[in-house]
C-alpha cells in the first residue's frame, strides 16, 4: 500500500510541477482567459447544483405532500427523481 502512495505522490508531484511551468510559460493575456474560463465553468457548475437542490427540494415536498402512509409512492417518486438526476432511461426497482 505504501508503494502506490509512494508513486501517486510522486505522479502528483509532476503534474503539478508541469502545470506550474505552463502557467507561469502563458502570457498575461492567456492568464486572464484562462482564470475567466475557471471562473465561468465554476459559476456554470454552481447553477447546475442550485438548480439540482431545487429540484431535490420539490420532490422532497411531494413525498411530504403524500403523508407517511404511501410507502410505495415514495419509492416511485425516488425512482423518478433518481431518473432526471442521472438521466436514466429504465432503473431497476
Amino acid at each position: 500500500m505504501a508503494r502506490t502512495h509512494t508513486i501517486a505522490s510522486i505522479i502528483l508531484g509532476a503534474s503539478i510541477g508541469l502545470a506550474l511551468i505552463k502557467y507561469y510559460a502563458m502570457s498575461d493575456e492567456e492568464r486572464t482567459r484562462f482564470w475567466a474560463k475557471i471562473r465561468d465553468t465554476t459559476e456554470e457548475l454552481l447553477d447546475d447544483a442550485e438548480s439540482t437542490v431545487e429540484r431535490v427540494e420539490g420532490y422532497i415536498a411531494e413525498m411530504q405532500a403524500k403523508g407517511d402512509d404511501h410507502l410505495v409512492e415514495k419509492l416511485y417518486v425516488v425512482k423518478k427523481m433518481l431518473q432526471d438526476l442521472f438521466r436514466i432511461e429504465e432503473l431497476p426497482l
